[in-house]
Formats: C-alpha cells, structure tokens, sequence
C-alpha cells in the first residue's frame, strides 16, 4: 500500500486538501471552501465507475468570488489544522424541527457559548465528545440526550451552556 500524496485546495490554494467535490472531484480544504466551490455548476468525471484518485488538472481555474472569506477560511482551517485533534466535518443527516419559535438561539447567544473557555475546556474531554456524538447521531436522539442528562458531566456541560445563554440574553 502506497501513501497518498496531498494535494492542495484548488479553491484558495493554500491548505492541503482533505476533501473532493463528489460532483467533479475538486479538491478542497474546509467547508467554506466547498460553499465557494459550489458558487458555480460543476460536472461529473468522465468516468464515475473509477475508484482511482484523479490527479487535480492544473490548468483548471476555479474563480473566488469574495477573496477576504477564502482568507478568513484558509485562516480557520489552519487553525484547526495545528490543533491536537482535528476537527471533522459531519453533514446533518436530518432536518432540524423546532417546535417553538423561543428555542431557536440568535448568533450573539451561539458566539456567547463558542467564546466561552469554560464549554472550550469543557469540549476537550473525550467522554463528553462520544456521548454528544451519540446523541447527534441516533436514530432517537431525544430519548439519547434524556438518557445523557442521567450523566452528571454532561448535566454539568449543559448547565455551563444554559448560563451563557442567559449571560447573552442579559447583555442583549
């Protein structure tokens, strides 16, 4: 078995790529690159049945449109890329239903709990990742997340979030 070798994004040419569009099998670093991808209508390869990678033609142009976001990208994703353990992207598998309008939290409150180092610190522990990821990906994750508010580090987690949002609301 022989090692892969990295390509670069195509999209800001500055991060090695992690991902391929499954349309047209452009390399790419993050998801906001993937969104400035997708800007502009992209085709299948030639021959879909192929399971060999297909070197990245460099020749190909892929047009950015709003330059500061791929830097604001590239920055994140460089980020990401030196911390311990790498971030993975997950696709929601279903659609979000929120049965009252008074659940939906605004961007100051999400800012609020992402700046806090208390849930960052929190977030760290591997434990807590596979049980958040259990609850996100279960066929039932509300029965999961009742079951997970039997755990006391995760009531805790919870807690810690509840009172950013509050803090943000009080702000606001």
């Amino acid at each position: 078995m022989r090692p892969r070798a990295t390509q670069t994004c195509e999209i800001c040419e500055k991060v090695v790529s992690k991902y391929k569009c499954p349309s047209c099998l452009v390399p790419y670093c993050s998801l906001g690159c993937f969104k400035i991808h997708k800007e502009t209508p992209c085709a299948k390869p030639s021959d879909p049945s192929s399971t060999e990678e297909k070197p990245a033609s460099p020749a190909k142009e892929v047009p950015v449109k709003r330059p500061e976001e791929a830097n604001d990208v590239v920055e994140k994703t460089q980020q990401k890329a030196s911390a311990a353990s790498p971030a993975k992207e997950i696709p929601v598998a279903r659609p979000i239903i929120v049965e009252e309008e008074k659940y939906i939290l605004e961007k100051t409150q999400f800012e609020a709990i992402a700046s806090s180092s208390e849930i960052r610190e929190a977030l760290k522990d591997e434990a807590l990742q596979k049980l958040i990821y259990s609850i996100d990906s279960s066929s039932n994750p509300l029965q999961e997340l009742d079951e997970a508010m039997g755990i006391e580090a995760f009531r805790e987690f919870t807690d810690k979030i509840l009172s950013n949002i509050s803090k943000s609301n009080d702000e606001q």
